[in-house]
């Protein structure tokens, strides 16, 4: 047997909610059975009006309503009140009839009287008290606002309890009238100090509660109000000691407005997350109606036919059977689609909405159409007019879908609810939700909202990796486009280095090389004719070697220079202009040409294009890095607006193919900086130089 939170076993608050709609539906029908047996000589002046059967359709609301919400929650204090004030009317009202039939039949025929008449008169008092003080101090969670406001539940039941009292004193006892007058009297003015003091509660609760339960509560203190303004009234009745027509009618009719309002806040606001019941009942029902058609049509209404010819055929029972089972599935899918409507509208059901939007994702995993079926799936599920999908990119919202489409994002600032949506801790996005005017978000659609968007954290974390994921290609593929022009032109570079070489040979070394051979050819025939002539020829032959092999080194020192090679960059830069070195050291033959060709193509630039008077270079090495920096006073240049010529790429390609970088900085008049950075493996430190 289940339990409850507030200790009722679940077996039980069913038993007593079933109880008591049936005791106050036995005591109604009593009752209206001693309204036709009333014996024709009780007075006209003390009959019931016709009007007063009204009050047992105020005790059927509240007997129903109670019972229905206790079978939902048991541990609801708001339904047990609504149960007493219906079992409290229903009694008061047999207690009304059983008295008069008694007091004017046989003696003895309706033993009891006294009794049936003092449990009416408690009936009446517990009713009323309880829905004037009781009930608006507890409506609509069953809990006090604080336990400050504890001390009027204990006035009330003071009042019920004087009230009770004095009735029994005055009615029973007319030596003890004065005495019961006193108490009602009394009663009447504790009580009317907690019905005070309850509606200053329900103030203080509307003022402090959130929209959804406002509109719940709204309607509640719209029907107290209407009860206040007719006890207003009939005060005013009393002083002038007269009353309203149809008096009895009146009030009955203005007391149904409290379950009423009940009941427009449990079915319209969904009070205590009661739709799910009412679909469950709907379908049942609905099923309930289908088989009992069923086999009333067949085993009834075909067995009837039977039966007249003398032929009853007990097969007929086995064919409704058989007819229901076949039919149930898909009566059942029916009734199921029938009640969703009926309960939800033209929306989803959450749970369809949350197995739906789950179906979706497994189809569609990281896929961002996935996020205009989330905005859907937020619309359908809630009953919203809008809904937006926003997630973070470099910490901004972006809008990534919205419903229904074609409308504008719907920003946070104007949104009904605005959902966080997370992943593991971080935010990725959220979720923006507007409903009609004056429609909240229930419990239930909260609850809703919590669990799309927990599943939406691994979608939105999934599309943002995919979206870094294409960034990523994306730059990977320009930086392969890049890579593939550096190459063409690193290839056409190689290509003039090698026809300037070439050039260089055939019109430099070469021609001396010819012009030796062909002087030694002379100065050997010389040598047997005119000794001294020859000798001449010779010191010639000498000069022209030393140009010569000053011809190759030149041309090896465009091509690599030994000096590099044999004592590193400082050395073999030192040569060309004035050198600063901070940690530097040996690095890859690679790296020192790289960087060496640079500075000197930096240096030919500052000396043919910036007019420059003084040029420096500076190496350093920092965190894995090769850094220098060729600086001159010429007169400078616009980069923005000045064409990089063939020299300054030929760097960047240089260094690109090292991993490096290359950057130009300059302004017309103040002279220009070229600096490259390259990553580096260290082979031994020179040290700092100045």
């Amino acid at each position: 047997m289940g339990s409850t939170p507030g200790g009722m076993s679940a077996r039980l608050g069913q038993t007593l909610a079933w109880g008591s709609l049936a005791l106050s539906v036995g005591l109604l029908a009593a009752a209206l059975y001693l309204s036709s047996i009333m014996p024709a000589t009780v007075p006209a002046s003390r009959r019931p009006a016709s009007e007063n059967f009204t009050f047992m359709l105020l005790a059927i609301a509240f007997s129903t309503l109670g019972a229905f919400l206790a079978l939902r929650r048991e541990t609801n204090r708001v339904a047990w009140m609504a149960c007493a004030i219906g079992l409290g009317i229903s009694l008061s009202g047999f207690g009304l009839y059983y008295q008069l039939v008694a007091e004017y039949s046989r003696p003895g025929q309706f033993p009891a009287a006294t009794l049936a008449f003092l449990a009416g008169d408690l009936g009446w008092s517990l009713a009323l008290g309880v829905m004037l003080t009781f009930l608006p101090l507890l409506f609509p969670d069953g809990r006090l606002i604080s336990a400050r406001w504890k001390p009027v539940l204990w006035l009330s039941g003071s009042g019920i309890a004087l009230a009770v009292v004095g009735s029994w004193l005055s009615d029973l006892e007319p030596g003890l009238k004065t005495a019961g007058d006193v108490l009602q009297n009394a009663s009447g003015l504790v009580l009317l100090l907690a019905v005070i003091a309850a509606l200053a509660s329900l103030v203080v609760r509307y003022r402090r509660s959130g929209s959804q339960q406002r509109l719940q509560l709204k309607w509640f203190i719209a029907a107290i109000t209407l009860v206040g303004l007719l006890a207003a009234v009939q005060s005013v009745m009393a002083v002038l000691e007269t009353q309203l027509p149809l008096n009895d009618l009146i009030v009955s009719l203005v007391l149904l407005a409290i379950p009423a309002s009940i009941a427009i806040a449990v079915f319209k606001y969904r009070l205590y997350e009661i739709d799910l019941v009412i679909n469950r009942a709907l379908v049942y029902g609905g099923l309930a109606a289908f088989i009992t058609i069923v086999y009333v049509g067949v085993v009834v209404g075909i067995g009837t036919l039977v039966r007249s010819r003398g032929q009853f055929n007990l097969a007929l029972s086995i064919l409704a059977t058989a007819l229901v089972a076949v039919a149930f599935q898909p009566v059942r899918q029916r009734v199921e689609r029938w009640a969703n409507q009926v309960v939800y509208g033209s929306r989803s059901t959450p749970y369809e909405a949350l197995t739906g939007f789950s179906h979706r994702i497994a189809g569609a995993y990281a896929d961002e159409e996935v996020l205009s079926r989330l905005a859907r799936v937020l619309v359908e599920g809630t009953g919203a007019t809008m809904a937006t999908v926003w997630i973070y990119r470099a910490s901004d919202p972006i809008a990534a879908a919205s419903w229904p489409e074609g409308e504008p994002p719907l920003r946070a600032e104007v949104a009904d609810r605005v959902v966080q949506v997370r992943h593991e801790g971080e935010l990725l996005g959220v979720l923006t939700l507007k409903k009609g005017a004056g429609e909240p978000f229930t419990p239930v659609e909260e609850s809703l909202l919590t669990d799309l968007a927990a599943q939406a954290g691994q979608v939105l974390r999934n599309i943002r990796l995919t979206a870094e994921l294409q960034a990523r290609l994306q730059e990977i593929s320009s930086q392969a486009g890049a890579l593939r022009e550096s190459r063409q032109r690193i290839v056409a570079a190689q290509d003039a280095e090698r026809r300037r070489l070439e050039r260089n040979i055939h019109d430099g070394a070469q021609q001396h090389l010819v012009a030796l051979a062909v002087k030694l050819r002379l100065a050997a025939t010389l040598a047997k004719r005119d000794p001294e002539k020859a000798r001449r020829s010779i010191i010639e032959l000498k000069a022209q070697t030393a140009e010569a092999l000053q011809t190759l080194r030149d041309l090896a020192q465009g091509i690599y220079p030994p000096g590099l090679h044999e004592r590193g960059l400082l050395d073999a830069l030192s040569a060309h202009a004035a050198v600063t070195a901070d940690g530097v050291g040996r690095y890859d033959p690679d790296v020192e040409a790289a960087v060496y060709f640079c500075c000197l193509e930096a240096l030919q630039n500052a000396a043919k294009h910036a007019h420059a008077s003084r040029t420096t270079i500076h190496l350093e090495q920092r965190e894995g890095h090769l850094r220098f920096a060729v600086t001159d006073n010429g007169i400078g240049f616009d980069p923005e607006r000045a064409v990089t010529g063939a020299g300054v790429q030929n760097m960047k390609d240089r260094l690109a193919s090292l991993g490096g970088t290359l950057t130009v900085q300059s302004r017309p008049g103040e002279g220009t900086i070229v600096t490259g950075v390259v990553p580096v493996r260290e082979r031994s430190v020179v040290g700092a130089a100045g």
